[in-house]
């Protein structure tokens, strides 16, 4: 049995060798996409300027290079108002709030600006403006009178009728009596600033600001000292930011710090260490840090929370260019330009791992050695968009 099994499987084995020979070979399944011209996309922008052009300009470059930049962390941060820029307006005495024209929770006054009126519970203070315009009309009638005395003598001291003596007098008294007047009608300049014409009081605004909060409404009757509304300065805020203290000591706290609204795509900001109250959270073992940070055209709002980039004390080595030889797109890209030669400049794209100071760090997208733009990017940026044409 053991011979015809053999052979069996060697006429098995021939017979498929030979059917496999003979079959036509499995045609091809066509691409599903076909690029036609692909372009990487390094080629895609490249400016090309006569040297008057660069000169008028006044582009300049830089060498990219590996040096040690500082060592960032980021953290979350808090915007706040600063410290005494935020004021409770009270009523200055007891009455009755009047007035249509209320600003709104979020309107932005100007120092000086009347903010609302209150009518004086007490006829008295309700005369104030009365009696200011009386003072006035007194110190008036005073200075008057003592400037005819002295006019007076003095013509009487020219016909030796009069001693210099009463002339002196005379002229001191005219001199108190201008004193008394000037006085007066400064009082009723002040008075007229903070006193209607029905007597009501006017509260202004202490400072440039935008109303946080109302606590009162028109037609309310308010204690002296009650509060009636919440100014703040926006103008310039504060970033707290949270540090755990056992950290505190590697962070470089005389060094700015930049500042990302979430999910912002503009480049980010730059706030500067402040002196600030020292405060810490014993629960979280924390202690704070402030910064300043000057308001720009998308602007932040109290109690927002951002990411703060910190500087370390330590330093690492990187590639590292100008912040002034980054720009931001639309989409928050970001992108430098690469001085090929030839007075010809392209674009690339980077990626920024961290600002150290004035500096990024860049990850990728750039060589040792390349020569970027640090002083016009932002011309070629709309010569090759055609921004200001």
């Amino acid at each position: 049995m053991r011979p015809f099994l053999s052979g069996v499987l060697v006429a098995f084995v021939i017979a498929g060798c030979s059917s496999g020979s003979s079959s036509q070979p499995a045609a091809a399944h066509p691409a599903p996409a076909t690029v036609q011209n692909p372009r990487t996309e390094a080629d895609l922008s490249r400016i090309t300027l006569t040297a008057e052009a660069i000169k008028r300009l006044g582009i300049e470059t830089t060498v990219v290079k590996s040096d040690a930049a500082a060592s960032t962390r980021t953290l979350g941060g808090e915007v706040v108002v600063p410290e005494g820029r935020s004021v409770v307006v009270t009523a200055p005495v007891a009455g009755t709030l009047t007035g249509a024209a209320w600003p709104r929770p979020g309107a932005r006054i100007r120092q000086g600006d009347r903010l609302l009126t209150i009518a004086p519970l007490v006829q008295a203070e309700r005369d104030q403006r009365i009696e200011a315009q009386r003072a006035v009309t007194s110190a008036e009638a005073e200075e008057l009178a003592a400037r005819q005395r002295l006019q007076r003598l003095e013509q009487l001291l020219k016909d030796g009728a009069a001693s210099v003596r009463a002339v002196e007098e005379a002229r001191a008294q005219h001199q108190v009596t201008v004193a008394g007047l000037t006085a007066a009608r400064d009082r009723l300049a002040s008075v007229s600033r903070t006193v209607g014409e029905q007597g009501e009081l006017v509260v202004s605004a202490p400072f440039d600001g935008i109303v946080q909060r109302i606590s009162a409404v028109p037609g309310q009757t308010v204690a002296a000292s009650a509060s009636l509304l919440e100014v703040a300065q926006v103008d310039t805020l504060w970033i707290r930011v949270a540090v755990y203290a056992g950290d505190a000591t590697v962070i470089d706290q005389t060094q700015p710090v930049t500042v990302t609204r979430l999910g912002e795509t503009n480049p980010p900001r730059r706030a500067t260490p402040v002196v600030a109250p020292l405060r810490g959270d014993p629960a979280a073992a924390s202690v704070e840090l402030y910064y300043s940070l000057p308001q720009s055209q998308v602007p932040l709002r109290p109690g927002e929370r951002v990411l703060v980039e910190l500087p370390l004390k330590t330093s690492e080595r990187g590639l590292v260019v100008p912040e002034a030889a980054v720009l931001y797109d639309i989409h928050g890209a970001t992108w430098v330009y690469e001085d090929v030669g030839g007075n010809s400049y392209a674009r690339r794209r980077v990626e920024i791992a961290r600002y150290a100071g004035d500096r990024a760090v860049v990850s990728r997208g750039l060589a040792e050695g390349a020569k970027v733009v640090t002083i016009g990017a932002p011309e070629l940026f709309g010569t090759e968009f055609g921004a200001g044409h």
